[in-house]
């Protein structure tokens, strides 16, 4: 069989793709294309960097600053360093382009704020003022519900105008001839009502059970009127059993064939 290097020949490449050495005196393969791109990018890349000296400036530099720097610092912040004073802006006037607005009406003589909102709350107004808009809604306050299930009974007449009472008087007898004197009109409508049941017991003062001495104490329900408990355990029924089994439980025992021996004697 012929070696590998016979059958490659001269200037032939390996399967791994490096060139294989032949005999001294003949011509070797070039190198291929992709080698010299390696070992130009395989290297680590060397970035220089010039240092920079930084230049501080008058007030950033090391050390103290000396007399001379702070009055200097103290005329630059005096006239620099101060809130700097904007110009007043000034107002910008409403537009009125249209002809049918009431500023064009006006002319180009602007007008005070609180004319303008004086000729704006006339324009608002309605030419013809109805009842609608004249009505006040003021519901009396005197509204009793007579009747139960019915609207409260609306009364106009009430509550009525206080009568006039000085506010001191000379002397005690003045003022009890005052109040002698003082009569309350009384109004036709009232002459002709008649007072319903249901105003009558209104009218009487409410009555409360007399406060006991003694507190007393709450009856106990018998047995069987008892409610169960509130458990998942006995129905209303077995409940009712239950108590009837615990009374004849409860009792004592007795024998009626004995009890001639031990009570007749």
């Amino acid at each position: 069989m012929r070696s590998t290097e016979q059958m490659l020949g001269q200037g032939d490449v390996a399967p791994d793709g490096f060139a294989i050495e032949t005999e001294p005196g003949t011509k070797s393969a070039p190198p291929p294309s992709w080698l010299e791109w390696c070992e130009r990018n395989s290297k680590p890349l060397i970035r220089t960097v010039t240092p920079v000296r930084r230049k501080l400036t008058r007030w950033q530099k090391r050390g103290p600053m000396s007399k001379k720097d702070w009055k200097h610092f103290s005329a630059w912040a005096a006239t620099r360093a101060m809130p700097r004073e904007l110009p007043e802006i000034e107002p910008t006037p409403l537009p009125c382009a249209a002809r049918y607005l009431p500023c064009a009406k006006w002319g180009k003589k602007p007008l005070d704020p609180d004319e303008r909102e004086e000729k704006l709350e006339a324009l608002s107004m309605p030419r013809t003022i109805t009842e609608k808009y004249t009505k006040i809604y003021d519901p009396p306050a005197y509204s009793p519900a007579i009747v139960w299930g019915r609207p409260p009974h609306r009364d106009p007449g009430r509550p009525f105008k206080p009568p006039f009472v000085p506010q001191c008087f000379p002397n005690d007898d003045i003022e009890g001839d005052f109040w002698a004197q003082m009569r309350f009109p009384i109004r036709p409508a009232a002459l002709l009502g008649s007072a319903t049941p249901r105003i009558v017991s209104l009218a009487k003062p409410r009555q409360y059970p007399p406060i006991p001495h003694c507190i007393l104490p709450k009856t106990r329900l018998d047995p069987l009127d008892e409610r169960p408990p509130p458990r998942k355990k006995f129905t209303p029924r077995e409940w009712r059993h239950h108590q009837i089994r615990l009374m004849y439980l409860s009792k004592p025992i007795t024998r009626p064939t004995y009890d001639f021996y031990y009570y007749m004697a």
